[in-house]
């Protein structure tokens, strides 16, 4: 008897429960050919609640290419947060469903330390090659594969092409420019970016710290204690104190940042790669007059570092049906799928030669741009429960950018929990 997956779906401010159906268990290893007609079973995938219809004729060519697997495709409506609960009440469990589903990067080691996700080495060695190095990364943990990517996401520069023809590759050049535009061609703000108290601040203030030569988690220790962090943390202050930026990016998440670019009030803008599209949309003041570029780097620094973000395609180790499950992991991080989904919902492929195509490029030119600020992107410290950490990266950086705390005191006492909660998960 197959074990039920239990999915806790957040809709309305209520959770409900999704139960798959019951069956007769099958082999794990069968069915293991070269050929797709000789691959059978039936696999249940779930995914974000994708809007564009791209995942679902993705799973339809799948089956077309595998015609005796049958798909159980499910959207997960909700945050991503909403999704790892449920997700991860059924891997606790030892459920055997769903076979598949897409994993935030953030999760793979906290899920692969659990045990929960299978072990995709051999398959994965085979082709990684294809792969920009820094989506590449986040589908290991200690030396082994456990996910297949997906799409990859990074912090980038947006910038008003109608006024800046050449984007800024430093932190005294943005500032230059920012301070030549404010109050002219309707900006009042010359760069926005996100530093509410949550995962925003973390991934822009490690972004700042990277590049200015900083580093997080070394050696398996955090060694954020350094010069490097506490002139990162005073640069960005003095965005604030300078009227470079407003005083509402200390309360900013992406949307709130894109609005204000959106509505044509800012010369730059820090955000993910989802912004692109939306500053393209009939209801932007800025369609059209729109420019991507990697960050700018500190006086430290020696090359941009972008936060890495971004979704995987993960195989429950208890999935019954495990060569399905490879299967169609497999087919959809392919070139041609990763192809059909980069164009259908504008996200940013893995797949490196994606970057090159002509069909790919003529709908989103800018992608071309974006290539070299995707594969150096950093990745957020890999450990066992990534949540923990980022807590504690949340409440010290925050804390030193609204002058709750000297900053040489944040950063101190943000290293000594840090390595208390990594020695915690390492036991």
């Amino acid at each position: 008897m197959k074990k039920k997956f239990l999915s806790i779906m957040l809709c309305t401010a209520m959770v409900a429960t999704l139960l798959s159906g019951c069956g007769k268990k099958t082999s794990t290893t069968d069915n293991a050919t070269s050929s797709t007609g000789d691959i059978k079973g039936k696999i249940t995938f779930v995914s974000q609640n994708d809007q564009t219809g791209a995942i679902k004729n993705a799973v339809d060519s799948f089956k077309k290419a595998y015609p005796n697997v049958t798909v159980d495709y499910q959207k997960s409506p909700g945050a991503s947060d909403d999704v790892k609960k449920s997700l991860m009440t059924s891997l606790a469990a030892g459920d055997s469903q769903p076979d598949v589903f897409q994993c935030d990067i953030a999760w793979v080691p906290q899920f692969a330390a659990a045990g929960w996700l299978l072990d995709v080495t051999s398959e994965l060695d085979k082709v990684k090659g294809d792969y920009l190095a820094g989506p590449l990364k986040t589908c290991y943990y200690n030396g082994k594969a456990y996910a297949f990517p997906d799409y990859t996401d990074v912090g980038l520069l947006y910038y008003r092409s109608d006024i800046i023809k050449t984007a800024p590759k430093t932190w005294d050049e943005l500032v230059s420019m920012a301070k030549a535009n404010i109050g002219k061609n309707g900006i009042e703000d010359g760069f926005v970016f996100q530093a509410f108290q949550g995962e925003p601040v973390s991934c822009n203030m490690l972004e700042f710290i990277k590049q200015n030569g900083g580093k997080d988690l070394e050696n398996g220790k955090f060694v954020i204690d350094s010069q490097n962090t506490i002139d990162s943390l005073k640069f960005v202050r003095s965005l604030i104190d300078n009227k470079i930026s407003p005083e509402g990016v200390l309360a900013n998440k992406p949307d709130d940042s894109r609005a204000i670019f959106e509505a044509g009030k800012a010369l730059f803008m820090r955000n993910w790669t989802y912004a692109y599209a939306n500053a393209q949309s009939d209801t932007s003041k800025v369609k059209g007059k729109v420019g991507v570029a990697a960050l700018p780097i500190g006086p430290n620094g020696t090359e941009s570092s972008g936060t890495l973000g971004g979704w995987n395609f993960a195989i429950n180790a208890n999935s019954e049906n495990k060569a399905a499950a490879t299967a169609f992991v497999k087919f959809m991080s392919s070139f041609d799928t990763q192809k059909q989904l980069t164009m259908t919902r504008s996200t940013f492929p893995t797949i490196a030669k994606v970057y090159d195509d002509k069909d790919v490029l003529t709908k989103l030119p800018y992608l071309s741009s974006a290539k070299d600020a995707a594969d150096k992107a950093k990745p957020r410290p890999q450990v066992k429960n990534y949540s923990a950490i980022s807590t504690i990266f949340q409440t010290y950086f925050h804390k030193a950018l609204t002058k709750d705390m000297p900053f040489e005191d944040a950063v101190k006492q943000m290293q000594v929990e840090l390595n208390k909660e990594l020695d915690n998960q390492n036991k």
